[in-house]
């Protein structure tokens, strides 16, 4: 992780230098990042559910999709306000964590325009994903160190240990604004 890093700032850099080959390694780096989490996020489940459920079938297609789209929603994004590995992977969280949020609304509006509904399970998922985001949005606001940890944690499925280099912190502030976040996203969530 720390060589990656250290050539994601290197290339930034000649980005912001006006390099546009780095543009174009940015982008490429950009997409190869998204791919090794998505696959350490395979792996997770893997050790989690084992290899032959439902949860990795599903995941294999969600997660490539996401992958796509978060890749083709940032090579067209204004990439000026990344500086440093920190932002590209706040920006990359962000981006995923859009998606996911748009993606539940469409199907939210494919709902309601459909005569057939939704499996009500179904359906209260993609309501508490939407409220969950509003309440993240206030999070965020209010605690936006945390936010940044919870975020790195759980939508780009970061260790502890990258995190707190990221973030530029003790491992162990990182476990408490962790566990804060958790607390307080589930008081609001109840």
């Amino acid at each position: 992780m720390k060589a990656a890093s250290s050539q994601l700032t290197q290339i930034i850099r000649q980005w912001q230098a006006g390099d546009k080959q780095a543009e174009s390694q940015l982008y490429q780096f950009a997409y190869l990042q998204l791919r090794h989490i998505a696959q350490q996020e395979r792996e997770r489940s893997a050790e989690k559910y084992g290899t032959e459920n439902q949860v990795l079938a599903d995941s294999v297609n969600s997660t490539t999709a996401l992958i796509h789209d978060a890749y083709l929603k940032m090579s067209n994004s204004d990439l000026s306000e990344i500086t440093s590995k920190r932002a590209f992977f706040l920006m990359a969280a962000k981006v995923m964590r859009q998606i996911l949020i748009d993606n539940a609304r469409a199907l939210q509006a494919q709902k309601r325009q459909q005569v057939t509904q939704l499996p009500h399970e179904q359906d209260e998922k993609i309501e508490q994903l939407i409220i969950m985001d509003k309440v993240l949005d206030n999070f965020s606001i209010r605690y936006p160190r945390q936010s940044n940890a919870l975020k790195l944690k759980y939508l780009m499925g970061m260790k502890n240990e990258e995190i707190s280099e990221l973030l530029e912190c003790s491992a162990s502030l990182i476990e408490k604004d962790l566990k804060f976040s958790r607390c307080w996203l589930q008081s609001r969530m109840a």
